[in-house]
């Protein structure tokens, strides 16, 4: 579904000098794959998932979406951020309506499909509600149910639970998975939390700090669907937070990979 071929950026500074981000990137993420991306700040994880979404254009390289060039964002990618980017002067099923209103739907099929979805994640009766009545958690999953609702292939998450107090964090995650497990949507997700991306994912990539290169790829190989509690005292889950978390505090960049 996304192939990414020798890609880099480089950034011009507010001095005129070059800043380069990432680097060297060649990466395949097959349809209906969930693949994190791990790193440290500044390590270009965003700048690469900004790229994949058309918002950036890369420096060098190619980058396919289902065997198409990316020359722009389209309605096949869809972008979830920290921030929740609702709009204030509309409700909860207004903003989730609001993408499919805009590529012409018309009004009672697309209320029929922000009312699924809301059901979907248990804000029903949230339906009437505007943006500055709802907590975080509920923000978040308005946010999710506005991207969903106009059926992207593809899902691109930058640290869409960041900004969330631990418990609706896992609350999220499971709703997430909850999601992705009906239609198994591709999902490119940049996270810093090595546990959020092993319970989550099928593949995990941990890149170098800046400027960002692959450092390793780690297949996930735990059952799915995924319980959180059975992880919890899975001794592989255990491993794979462990061996990526020494990874993470590596300060040794392998510039050579």
């Amino acid at each position: 579904m996304i192939s990414i071929e020798g890609l880099s950026k480089t950034f011009d500074t507010q001095r005129n000098r070059p800043y380069l981000a990432i680097t060297d990137i060649d990466l395949k993420v097959g349809d209906g794959e969930f693949v994190s991306i791990l790193g440290p700040s500044g390590c270009g994880k965003s700048t690469l998932l900004y790229i994949v979404g058309g918002f950036v254009p890369p420096s060098t390289g190619v980058i396919l979406v289902d065997n198409k060039p990316v020359t722009g964002p389209g309605p096949d990618r869809g972008p979830v951020f920290q921030e929740f980017a609702l709009f204030p002067w509309k409700t909860v099923l207004g903003n989730v309506m609001y993408g499919l209103l805009e590529q012409g739907e018309n009004r009672k099929a697309a209320e029929k499909r922000a009312r699924e979805l809301l059901a979907m994640v248990n804000l029903t009766r949230y339906a009437d509600f505007y943006p500055k009545e709802l907590s975080g958690g509920m923000k978040q999953r308005v946010a999710i149910c506005r991207t969903l609702a106009y059926r992207p292939k593809i899902l691109l998450m930058d640290e869409p639970f960041g900004a969330l107090d631990a418990h609706t964090r896992v609350r999220l995650q499971n709703d997430l998975l909850d999601i992705w497990e009906q239609d198994r949507k591709t999902v490119l997700f940049v996270t810093h939390s090595v546990e959020e991306a092993v319970f989550l994912s099928d593949r995990v990539i941990v890149m170098t700090r800046s400027p960002g290169r692959i450092k390793e790829i780690i297949s996930i190989d735990l059952p799915r669907p995924r319980n959180r509690a059975e992880l919890l005292v899975n001794r592989k889950y255990q491993d794979y937070v462990v061996d990526i978390e020494k990874m993470m505090e590596n300060p040794v960049d392998e510039a050579a990979h």
